[in-house]
């Protein structure tokens, strides 16, 4: 007899909640495996064993998996949003630094943003990322003083400054703090060269060794740890790790920072070896995506869905009203498990949606001295 089909799906935990994954089970009608890795594992999995999985939910650089085929294009046509898609990136034409450079496949292979009938991957989710602090535990601050990336390597915030451990994630919130503490500008912090990458981890050891970093954190669940534990009062931090924070009661400020912020987005994406049934089911698995409700469930914990259109039915007045608009929060507000997140009156940092997403100074990316970066990262969390 043979076994029932179960869909391999390598993505964070931060996308696939137990609200997420209940409603997929009584959506779908097969199983699902989840396998749940840190940025810099799933990767190296869908580098070296396309095999292992079926469906890949990560934030990534389309190009990257792309080129090291890795993965399948994805026909439009048989994605409910396609024509969506389609009409989105015509709207963003001459607008850069966004998920559509590098989403179509072009007529020579390549990935590009002319719109067509395949693409690489499909985008789920969006936002941006600052820092986080606690001004309970916050060091004397000038009169009107604006947040800034510096403040993660300020000698004022000294042996209490966490950081992502990620290689990509870190060097770019590294560059921006670098840049503001040594008033050092660099030519694209998106794609930093060698010289400016020796700069940033040269300093980042000379900082570590005196004893300016508490620690790093490689996953959700170890960067709320530190922030609980309270010997961190500033570091970078995801959206739901601070709804769960808030939850909890801590007061956390989310920062607007002077500099701008780190855009990312999140996309699926169907494992260059996956065939037959397993296809089938990873476009029925992504096309449960595109109906507006995960959108909406994860709108609760502070990302945006790619169509918010779709996802406002399943949000309340209130909950669009907040997360989207920008406006105080009418009542209290839960988070995708239920808890209240957000009390009423309470305003989110940064303002509308269109407000925080023109904020991104920069988007995570894969840069051209990728190889570069992860060598001298390595040698700063080692030092």
């Amino acid at each position: 007899m043979r076994e029932p089909l179960r869909l391999r799906v390598i993505s964070r935990g931060e996308f696939v909640p137990p609200q997420i994954r209940a409603r997929l089970a009584r959506d779908l009608d097969f199983d699902i495996e989840f396998i749940v890795l840190d940025s810099t594992r799933s990767l190296q999995q869908v580098m070296t064993e396309p095999e292992s999985f079926d469906v890949y939910h990560q934030w990534h650089t389309s190009d990257l998996i792309w080129t090291a085929r890795c993965i399948q294009g994805i026909d439009l046509r048989r994605i409910d949003t396609g024509n969506l898609l389609k009409a989105a990136a015509r709207a963003r034409s001459g607008v850069t630094h966004t998920v559509f450079d590098r989403l179509f496949v072009q007529d020579d292979g390549s990935l590009g943003p002319e719109p067509g009938d395949t693409i690489a991957v499909l985008p789920a989710l969006h936002g941006v990322d600052g820092f986080v602090w606690r001004p309970s535990h916050a060091p004397a601050l000038r009169p009107g003083e604006r947040e800034s990336w510096g403040w993660l390597l300020d000698p004022r915030w000294a042996g209490h400054v966490g950081l992502i451990a990620d290689p990509v994630l870190g060097i770019i919130e590294a560059a921006l703090a670098t840049e503001a503490q040594l008033g050092q500008p660099f030519g694209d912090i998106g794609n930093l060269t060698i010289d400016e990458v020796d700069t940033i981890a040269d300093y980042l050891i000379h900082k570590k060794k005196i004893g300016h970093f508490k620690d790093t954190w490689t996953s959700q669940a170890e960067a709320v740890r530190l922030m609980r534990r309270g010997s961190v009062t500033i570091q970078s931090l995801f959206s739901p790790a601070v709804s769960q924070l808030r939850a909890e009661g801590m007061q956390l400020a989310v920062a607007d920072p002077a500099e701008g912020s780190r855009g990312w987005h999140s996309d699926l994406c169907i494992s260059a070896a996956a065939e037959g049934e397993r296809v089938d089911a990873a476009y029925a698995y992504l096309n449960w995506w595109q109906n507006g409700w995960a959108g909406a469930c994860l709108s609760r914990q502070g990302y945006y869905f790619i169509f918010p259109e779709l996802a406002r039915p399943h949000l309340s007045a209130a909950e669009w009203d907040y997360w989207y608009d920008g406006q105080p929060a009418s009542e209290p507000l839960c988070g995708p498990s239920g808890e209240v997140t957000i009390r009423e009156g309470h305003r989110r940092e940064g303002g509308s949606y269109r407000a925080r997403m023109a904020s991104a100074r920069v988007w995570n990316t894969f840069m051209d001295e990728h190889t570069h970066v992860t060598r001298r990262w390595q040698e700063f969390l080692s030092a």
